[in-house]
């Protein structure tokens, strides 16, 4: 019997430290495109592929995003986990093991938003058709390669893991981006693998994974995590939404 993606989970608990002073007081998650908040927007985008179950892992500071999101979203159950320690994205995504319940899941890092596409149903549609774990990637120029968790090539769309931030001789031009539908054996693997730094990253237990995919996403990418993919996010969207945005941007360039 095929498996279906029915459930989210969603990363909210880091503290955002490239969007300071902002995020002194508030969550790096709720940066405003125009009026509404990247995360409702992501979560719009997770709706829209039918997952009316949703996990959000916050920390202390972060309880507003429970008061905003609370009755937006009323035929979607929306439940919330706290992350206490700053331990990596392996135990961030152990809080919502419960929640998981040994099924597949879609797992986002909501640091980026992808406009023009939905990049969710892109993996979800990837993941009915082979039933195995599936990475969202996005093509980068190679000399970028150090900055990101890059895609390493087997056969087609298969791949044998991601190594991250290559100084040198990257395997691809392929850029892993923060969003995966996993199947739940990869919580088998979390707390076996540590990066050298104290963190355990969930990028190591995916690596132990026997059967990998990616898919190329090719919307409009915005790192909402970097002042300019605030602010080229901003004015992509005052283009499409404000008429007399073009017309005032023309006018003071």
């Amino acid at each position: 019997m095929k498996k279906t993606i029915k459930k989210a989970v969603i990363l909210c608990g880091g503290r955002g430290t490239r969007m300071m002073p902002y995020t002194k007081s508030q969550p790096k998650e709720m940066l405003p495109v125009l009026t509404t908040p990247l995360l409702q927007k992501i979560i719009e985008q997770v709706v829209e592929t039918g997952i009316k179950e949703i996990f959000i892992v916050i920390s202390d500071s972060k309880e507003c995003i429970i008061n905003h999101f609370n009755g937006l979203f009323p035929d979607v159950k929306i439940s919330y986990g706290k992350q206490t320690k700053m331990e990596g994205t392996g135990p961030a995504t152990m809080i919502a093991k419960d929640f998981i319940n040994h099924e597949p899941f879609l797992l986002i890092f909501p640091d980026e938003l992808m406009l023009d596409q939905n990049p969710y149903q892109v993996l979800i549609n990837d993941f009915n058709k082979h039933q195995t774990t599936v990475l969202s990637s996005y093509r980068i120029p190679l000399a970028d390669a150090h900055k990101y968790g890059i895609i390493i090539p087997k056969k087609g769309n298969e791949i044998k893991g991601i190594i991250e931030k290559p100084k040198t001789n990257p395997p691809s031009n392929f850029a892993s981006l923060g969003t995966y539908v996993l199947v739940p054996e990869v919580l088998d693997f979390i707390k076996e693998h540590n990066n050298g730094e104290g963190e355990i990253c969930i990028v190591d237990a995916i690596n132990k994974l026997s059967k990998l995919r990616h898919v190329e996403l090719t919307g409009k990418r915005f790192d909402l995590g970097s002042p300019l993919g605030f602010a080229k996010a901003n004015a992509y969207v005052a283009l499409q939404e404000l008429p007399d945005f073009k017309t005032w941007l023309k006018e003071i360039l």
